[in-house]
């Protein structure tokens, strides 16, 4: 979820660039940094997801159940969103002449896609599963991912509720910055109120979908966006070493038992360490200290499409797979490693081939026709 983006199912692409912060000069930086780190969320949900698969069809543990903290890259996901949003529309808080530019890019960013990826969902539904066929109102309320009681139609979409709940309140905040803030402590206090009594709500649904725990990482990403925006960060390195350190060992945690990863506490120590990885990650960047392989820049690029794709990519390639050759437990390691590479695989020539030319499309057509407005 730029944004973005991913239990695991994340999240959007970022901005192309964003003006240096906090230093004297003027100069624009990629955050190819924080994208790679993404895209290597991205590969963790791939990962998980995989492995989740493989086991409940054919039996066997992955790497001593090493992949099932790979949820945790939504945490990621969550608390990078946090970040972009602040960090790159900062400027833009209390200017309400800046709200159009400010909806079009998130629309732009997450709908087109999805509705693709919503509409090829449910051609398989009415075509194979017609007895599965979402109602009316399902369909609705997945087409604009408003927050409802069921799971969403496309694997990993509830990730994007959250994140237009996020867009949704930043905006308001462009609109205006008084009652924007309003808003934000209101949701904040919310969500803070879910850490400390889990039946501090009535409703199901505000609970789950305003102030659950997830939430709390878009504040660590806007902490760590204010960070960066103020100062410079001494021992990048030391601190891109710990919140790498942190996070995973959390998740060999999680994997031998030691914490729950769906848990408040595992949500506090993945968005802790988030937010150290991401603030080390910037800042090593516009020291000129960073250098992000090739490999790492196109899957961050196109993890948003990995996101959304991987899951119905390796459920119809296990469909052939096991029609052809008759699986076993023992064949759980490989037949992971193969579905992971087709889950990747198909995610970055979506992301190639479909969803950049459908945003660039997409922004095309918006800022024609505000164009045309303008001189009507």
């Amino acid at each position: 979820m730029d944004e973005s983006a991913a239990v695991a199912s994340p999240p959007a692409n970022i901005e192309t660039s964003v003006q240096r912060a906090a230093t004297p000069t003027t100069a624009h930086h990629r955050l190819a940094g924080v994208e790679a780190g993404r895209g290597i969320a991205a590969l963790l949900v791939v990962f998980y997801h995989t492995a989740l698969h493989v086991e409940g069809n054919v039996g066997g543990s992955i790497l001593w159940n090493l992949p099932v903290f790979g949820h945790a890259g939504v945490d990621f996901f969550f608390v990078l969103s946090g970040f972009i949003i602040t960090f790159v529309h900062h400027q833009d808080i209390g200017r309400p002449g800046r709200l159009g530019h400010y909806i079009q890019r998130r629309f732009t960013r997450v709908l087109p896609f999805y509705w693709i990826v919503l509409a090829f969902y449910l051609a398989d539904t009415w075509l194979f599963h017609p007895i599965k066929a979402p109602g009316r109102w399902d369909l609705i309320s997945n087409f604009l991912l408003l927050p409802q009681g069921k799971l969403e139609i496309v694997g990993g979409a509830w990730t994007l509720v959250f994140e237009l709940l996020f867009y949704t309140i930043f905006a308001v905040m462009v609109w205006s910055r008084k009652i924007g803030a309003i808003a934000l402590v209101m949701w904040a206090c919310l969500t803070v109120a879910t850490f400390i009594d889990h039946q501090f709500f009535v409703s199901q649904v505000s609970r789950f979908f305003i102030s659950f725990p997830y939430c709390f990482e878009f504040f660590l990403g806007m902490g760590a966006a204010h960070v960066l925006l103020r100062r410079r960060v001494a021992a990048s390195g030391t601190l891109l070493l710990v919140g790498i350190g942190s996070f995973f060992a959390a998740g060999f945690a999680e994997a031998r038992g030691f914490i729950d990863g769906f848990g408040l506490l595992a949500r506090l120590i993945y968005g802790g360490s988030a937010v150290l990885i991401i603030i080390a990650l910037v800042e090593r960047e516009r020291s000129d200290l960073l250098k992000v392989p090739r490999i790492l820049a196109v899957l961050g690029r196109a993890s948003y499409s990995v996101y959304l794709v991987h899951l119905v990519a390796i459920g119809i390639a296990f469909h052939f797979i096991s029609r052809i050759i008759h699986l076993t437990p023992a064949a759980a390691l490989p037949l992971w490693c193969v579905l992971c590479a087709i889950g990747v695989t198909a995610g970055v020539l979506a992301s190639i081939w479909v969803e950049h030319p459908v945003i660039r499309f997409s922004r095309r057509l918006l800022s024609s026709g505000r164009t045309k407005a303008q001189f009507a």
